[in-house]
């Protein structure tokens, strides 16, 4: 890979634009993008160069946000939470890694993971998908597939990292052997896979919607 294919902005905040306000149309950027992905069943590298565009710079300077948590309290509709989920754990990955003192390059791979760390949804039915409450065991055997969905659809795209897919595909492993896919393919680096865990797991617990972790 390119050295600084992937840098993004972490050093620039523009603090007299209202970051709440640029967050939501990041959001609107990144619905747009997963149905894209919806309708044509592939993510074009062109919606790679779309997110790191106008999305991206948006979750780099959030990032750099003292209060990061009162970021997510806004409500939204059920329907919107797959694509604020997707942001809103961008932003807490990227926050993690640049007070651990990643490089660049490294801080990007992890955002853009972060945000694509869900894209496999789009293969499961919106029922499923926007459903707030307790799934049934048959919808819930068909919502864990979005992890092998979203590898399937990252894997062979050219020029980024293959940690992105990975990604996708083990956000949802446990280092006590809980979760799903419990080490079936090569691992990515403990940091970026417990980076997105985390990320995940504290955006649905302080999410207004109550969504539940999946």
């Amino acid at each position: 890979m390119k050295k600084g294919a992937f840098a993004l902005r972490v050093d620039h905040v523009q603090p007299n634009v209202n970051i709440q306000d640029r967050i939501n149309e990041a959001y609107l950027h990144l619905e747009n993008i997963f149905q894209d992905i919806r309708k044509e069943g592939k993510i074009k590298l062109e919606k790679i160069v779309l997110i790191k565009a106008k999305v991206a710079p948006v979750i780099a300077d959030a990032a750099m946000n003292p209060d990061i948590y009162s970021l997510f309290d806004e409500p939204h509709a059920d329907n919107e939470y797959t694509y604020r989920h997707n942001i809103g754990v961008g932003i807490i990955a990227t926050y993690l890694g640049i007070k651990l003192g990643l490089s660049k390059e490294n801080l990007s791979a992890l955002t853009l993971a972060a945000m694509l760390h869900d894209v496999g949804k789009t293969r499961i039915s919106d029922n499923i998908v926007e459903e707030p409450g307790k799934l049934n065991e048959a919808e819930y055997e068909d919502m864990k597939r979005h992890a092998i969905y979203g590898y399937e659809l990252l894997k062979n795209i050219p020029g980024i990292p293959p940690s992105i897919a990975l990604t996708a595909l083990q956000h949802h492993e446990r280092e006590d052997g809980q979760g799903y896919l419990k080490g079936r393919v090569e691992r990515i680096s403990i940091f970026m896979r417990k980076s997105s865990l985390i990320a995940d797991v504290f955006h649905a617990m302080s999410s207004s919607s109550g969504h539940a972790v999946l």
